[in-house]
């Protein structure tokens, strides 16, 4: 037999254990299971499943209520929320193969090493820097009066190389 109950407050120690209100004045608490690597506790106020468990008197919170963020069949939309219930993070998984990634403040990725394999990739913002370990770049610079790199391999007075592929220090 299952139950639906408002969430009264969440304890998390090695496990997320939450204290239900399945029906007026009578508290479950119960061990949170959820599909594997979601560490997702809910807030106050959130709508729990209860399932009891055969034999034990014990029941499981298997699942919450949770409003559409807007996925279509097919699709998955990973979200946070702040302690007022209101989104302030996503992860897309859209059904066209597209990813959004949606923060309003700082993001980060982290790692060993981070691969990006694209046909076109484009870095916009209001200050872009690279800093840290070196850059190395592959091809030849082609002249036109702009950017960053030059376009002429060797001074043409003294001989000295002016471009590379090796830049440290950044």
């Amino acid at each position: 037999m299952g139950r639906i109950g408002k969430l009264i407050k969440t304890a998390i120690d090695k496990y997320i254990v939450q204290t239900v209100e399945a029906y007026l004045g009578a508290n479950i608490t119960a061990e949170t299971f959820a599909a594997s690597g979601d560490d997702s506790p809910p807030l106050a106020d959130d709508r729990i499943v209860l399932v009891k468990i055969d034999g034990s008197g014990n029941f499981a919170a298997i699942g919450v209520l949770t409003e559409s963020q807007g996925a279509k069949p097919g699709e998955k939309i990973l979200f946070s929320r702040d302690k007022n219930g209101e989104v302030q993070a996503a992860v897309k998984l859209l059904g066209d193969g597209k990813i959004e990634m949606i923060s309003p403040d700082d993001f980060s990725l982290e790692g060993k090493k981070l691969k990006l394999k694209a046909d076109e990739i484009t870095i916009e913002g209001q200050t872009t820097e690279l800093k840290g370990g070196s850059v190395k770049c592959k091809g030849t610079a082609t002249p036109d009066g702009t950017g960053c790199f030059c376009g002429v391999p060797y001074c043409l007075y003294t001989g000295a190389p002016q471009t590379g592929k090796n830049v440290s220090n950044a």
